[in-house]
């Protein structure tokens, strides 16, 4: 083989290692044609990837998504990403493929890019393909799939490190527009709290390496063009979402507010035991947290080379990432810890993020980092033989006292089943990391070559063991449209769903995957639970959204507390079916005891026709002159036409949308022109114009140096 067949064939293998690894994962959505629908991508990204697909394949790209609480913007959306390139996949493929086939390609791009960040710090071919492969499967990565926009954005975290690291070792317009190119993804990807927390590891990074970097002025001149570009390239996407962050509650959340998911001290073991609170897909799942949220193992293996190697450093690369390790775990804590409240104040943004745990994930990428240098150099002390040792004590004690210790701290006689259950999970957990650390340490005492295949295949064993049954698929045929939601689509009025946690606690529980059958699928997609009408034109009075407009959920809120008592009240702002139940078992669609319009005149209290030929196009024809009241959010960037002619609108109680219309007048047509996006996508075609024109000249450039 030629020398540059040889390195051709040393660099395409690795991202062939890569796609085999992500394929296994996702074997069955690959050979089989099932498709992920578990969590968040049932209860929220499918309903709206579906609404987004309908317009994108009439070739509308859906500003406004009118289905959900009175209508929200759509552009903007903090886990919506109509710019990002996954969007023409879901135009393509349709929603559920789409979701299911972008999982398998961005955690394929989640190992390449930590691998090219591990060739550029000096690794070897080796070390560099185990730590995208660690990257790939730890817990913090594989696991996102269920939330769509977390998984790619943490797909473009080793990619922007490596477009950094390389722009810092030598600043040139080639590294700057690779630069430019990955924060503008990255940053577009769905998941804003995931890219704030990259940005400011970055940022790290950068103050940490600048005083060995040889060409400050051109690193910060090549730096800066590049964020203003990838600034630009967002324009689209940012601006409409500054406008909503002006209009919702999620801007500003109060300490204690931000403090929803975080990393409790017992929550250390599970780098060792992942089972010690049981598997969903298990049905043992013993506590409330949903378990991709605490999902940080990345191998027993791995996490005894990070004990092994915690009091030994060798150079300043491994020493930033042990120090981004703890201070991870420690922001993972959260405002009670000290220094999440610290940044609390001082960082701009934290305001708005009400996970700390998720700071979890950036001490995985550094664990994956430390452990796949640290691998090959390690020697094992004897002493650590008391490490199973210990644990094998501890499990047998637990085996002897553990049932009895649980049934006396049940709260009352029917817990003490639960309780027993618990126990046995923890017991298992417990014998089960003793085992591993005894393979583990044996291991890592060999000094030849089978150390490193050895340790390589346990390591992927134990991570393809929780990764491959923690996504579970089914068949696409659980997403046809449900026969209630035909019956509601006959109508352009409204949904409303008081309270969804029954039917939430029985198919989507964070303690039991459940099944996924066709017919257990389809009867919760049956119920019609709030966001499921969206994925089939069906409009809505309630529905979940991550950043709600402030008045729209404030008329949602009183609505749930008077909708008994007061029919008129859901009369007024459309409602003609309700969803409702105690339970599962008696939830039921009923007409509502009052059928309202959306649309009607204030005063006689007529209602008015109704059509919706676009998301962002509502055109109403009134019975006669008045006050026309449209019951759909206020939002800046609606405007209003009188028979075409333009006509300025007002709100009426804070939240809906009125105009008066004058006699003689048939049609009136409601706009969603939000010069936001106008003036954003301007920006982002300028970006774009200028990427373009800078990637012309570095070619030109290069062309010119060989001549």
């Amino acid at each position: 083989m030629t020398r540059s067949g040889f390195l051709f064939w040393r660099h395409l293998s690795p991202v062939l290692w890569f796609g085999v690894i992500s394929c296994t994962v996702f074997w069955r959505v690959v050979f089989r044609g099932e498709v992920l629908y578990y969590g968040d991508i049932l209860l929220y990204f499918h309903p709206a990837l579906a609404f987004e697909h309908h317009w994108l394949k009439q070739g509308i790209l859906p500003l406004w998504n009118p289905h959900t609480l009175f209508g929200q913007p759509f552009v903007g959306n903090p886990q919506e990403w109509l710019l990002y390139p996954s969007t023409l996949l879901i135009a393509w493929l349709g929603a559920e493929r789409g979701i299911s086939w972008g999982a398998v390609i961005h955690l394929w791009l989640a190992g390449v890019g930590a691998w090219l960040f591990a060739l550029r710090l000096g690794y070897t071919h080796r070390q560099a393909v185990a730590a995208g492969t660690l990257w790939m499967l730890c817990g913090a990565v594989v696991l996102r799939s269920q939330h769509v926009g977390i998984l790619q954005t943490l797909a473009w975290y080793g990619w922007s490190f490596w477009a950094v690291e390389g722009l810092l070792q030598r600043a040139e317009i080639g590294r700057a527009i690779w630069l430019a190119v990955v924060l503008a993804l990255m940053s577009l990807a769905g998941s804003p709290q995931m890219a704030h927390m990259l940005i400011l590891v970055l940022l790290g990074w950068v103050l940490y390496r600048w005083r060995t970097v040889a060409d400050k002025k051109g690193t910060l001149c090549w730096g800066a063009t590049a964020a203003s570009f990838a600034l630009l390239i967002g324009g689209a996407h940012w601006l409409p979402l500054a406008e909503l962050l002006r209009h919702t509650d999620r801007v500003h959340l109060a300490l204690r507010d931000s403090a929803g998911y975080t990393f409790h001290p017992d929550h250390i073991l599970l780098f060792l035991a992942p089972n010690l609170y049981g598997f969903p897909w298990h049905g043992n799942y013993a506590i409330t947290l949903f378990y991709w949220e605490v999902a940080f193992f990345a191998g027993t293996i791995p996490t005894i080379v990070l004990l092994l190697r915690w009091r030994r450093t060798t150079g300043s690369t491994e020493r930033f990432w042990k120090r981004t390790f703890v201070l991870s775990v420690w922001m993972a804590a959260g405002p009670y810890a000290g220094l999440y409240a610290v940044a609390y104040y001082i960082v701009p943004g934290m305001q708005s993020f009400r996970t700390p745990l998720r700071w979890m994930t950036i001490a995985d990428f550094a664990l994956c980092l430390l452990v796949a240098a640290a691998f090959e150099r390690m020697r094992m002390s004897k002493r650590w033989w008391w490490l199973p040792v210990w644990m094998a004590i501890v499990a047998g004690i637990w085996q002897i006292a553990g049932s009895g210790l649980a049934v006396q701290l049940a709260p009352s006689p029917e817990e003490a089943a639960k309780a027993l259950a618990i126990a046995a999970t923890i017991r298992a957990a417990i014998w089960r990391a003793a085992g591993m650390c005894a393979i583990a340490i044996g291991i890592l005492s060999l000094q030849n070559g089978w150390r490193w295949w050895l340790g390589t295949g346990v390591t992927l064993a134990e991570l393809l063991w929780i990764a491959i049954p923690a996504n579970p698929t089914c068949s696409p045929a659980a997403f046809t449209v449900p026969p209630a939601a035909t019956a509601l689509q006959q109508s352009a009025q409204r949904l409303f769903v008081p309270d969804n946690v029954p039917i939430w606690l029985r198919y989507v529980n964070a303690h039991d995957y459940g099944s996924s059958d066709l017919r257990t699928l389809r009867m919760f997609r049956a119920s019609m639970c709030s966001n499921i009408g969206m994925a089939h034109g069906v409009s809505e009075a309630s529905g979940y959204e991550p950043a709600p407009l402030r008045e729209s959920l404030r008329v949602f809120t009183d609505l749930q507390m008077r909708w008994r008592n007061d029919p008129t009240a859901l009369q007024r702002v459309g409602v003609e079916s309700i969803a409702s139940g105690s339970s599962a078992d008696d939830w039921r669609i009923t007409p509502a005891p009052k059928p309202g319009s959306r649309a009607w005149m204030l005063g006689p209290a007529e209602p008015a026709n109704l059509q919706m030929p676009t998301p962002q196009r509502v055109v109403l024809s009134p019975p006669r002159g008045g006050r026309l009241l449209l019951t759909d959010s206020a939002y800046p960037g609606w405007r209003v036409f009188l028979d075409g002619k333009p006509a300025e609108w007002h709100v009426y109680e804070r939240a809906f949308r009125t105009v008066d219309v004058p006699d003689g007048v048939r049609r009136v047509e409601w706009r969603y022109m939000p010069g936001t996006f106008r003036v954003g996508l301007f920006l982002t075609c300028i970006g774009l114009a200028l990427l373009a024109w800078q990637v012309g000249y570095a070619l030109c450039k290069k062309a010119l140096d060989r001549l």
